[in-house]
């Protein structure tokens, strides 16, 4: 959607209570009933107020000057049956010039869980070095303050072609936009939220909100909800006696555990039901290492009776 009295393009990220970010990305889509937003700024906290998200609804941002309640409303829109396009002309319209801002300066995209989306921003956010939008049947990319237009291609092609949950297709389109050069005055914050129809713990909401890396903070989060989601599998695998599937599982979950002792405990105690003292020696000399008192602590329970106990991390 593009609305005359103000050019079309971006989402731009700030929190509703800082100054302006001047330069963000960030990604909205729905599939198959799940929601979600990525996003990346250069001011604090950006997962604080900018990302809304509703299974099975659609999925908002609203930025540059963020308003916040717009987000809600949004999905609230969406969800009483409103279009994208109508939905956004309702909040422009009752935008209410929150913190003494009005549309000029908001940036805000739509897209619903039909896979329709309708994006605006406001001629103060267009002002920026430079802002644009794209979209496509389920998604939009949107950013301001950026290099150039790559930034949004790249993370258009990269989402388009990506493979697996909506949570690494959203991830791996905002770090597409920041290796084509993302915000031209740098980066802080990052944020990822996905809502899906089972909800917790399939539903994601990882926030960075200050770091000099945030994108590689952000990725090790969602990385080590992966490791969590794949010792389960191993666990309920080895409970049913599945032990190839039990193994593959764990060696899922210990690539991505990024030092997470919940991760190496879990993974200990599976290995004893699989009969494999060498794997759950391993484990909990890795838990020891990243958490020596519950380590120490894990090891005296009466299930590693016949496990020694490590005594030096690996």
């Amino acid at each position: 959607m593009r609305l005359r009295a103000f050019p079309l393009c971006l989402v731009a990220g700030v929190v509703a209570w800082a100054g302006p970010a001047g330069a963000t990305f960030s990604i909205i889509a729905c599939d198959r009933g799940q929601c979600g937003v990525a996003v990346a700024t250069n001011n604090l906290a950006v997962g604080a107020s900018v990302d809304y998200a509703q299974a099975g609804v659609g999925a908002v941002v609203t930025q540059f000057e963020t308003n916040p309640a717009m987000g809600p409303k949004g999905l609230a829109l969406m969800a009483a049956g409103q279009s994208p396009d109508d939905a956004l002309r309702i909040l422009l319209r009752e935008d209410g010039d929150f913190d003494g801002e009005g549309v000029e300066a908001r940036q805000l995209a739509l897209v619903d869980a039909q896979g329709r989306t309708a994006a605006f921003t406001g001629k103060e956010a267009l002002e920026s070095p430079y802002a644009g939008d794209r979209q496509g049947q389920g998604y939009s990319v949107q950013g301001n303050g950026l290099e150039d237009a790559a930034v949004l291609t790249a993370m258009e092609q990269t989402y388009r072609t990506a493979q697996g949950p909506l949570e690494d297709r959203l991830l791996a389109a905002l770090e597409a936009g920041q290796a084509a050069g993302g915000q031209s005055i740098g980066k802080l914050s990052a944020a990822l939220l996905v809502r899906t129809p089972d909800g917790f713990p399939q539903d994601l909401d990882f926030r960075v909100d200050a770091s000099v890396q945030p994108l590689t903070d952000l990725r090790s989060l969602v990385e080590r909800h992966h490791a969590w989601q794949a010792v389960i599998r191993a666990d309920r695998a080895a409970r049913r006696g599945d032990k190839a599937a039990a193994q593959a599982a764990l060696a899922d979950a210990t690539r991505l555990a990024h030092g997470w002792d919940r991760v190496w405990r879990r993974a200990a105690r599976v290995a004893v039901a699989l009969g494999d003292s060498t794997a759950a020696r391993d484990y909990l000399a890795r838990m020891t290492a990243a958490n020596p008192v519950w380590g120490r602590q894990e090891a005296a329970a009466p299930l590693y009776r016949n496990i020694r106990p490590p005594v030096d991390a690996p």
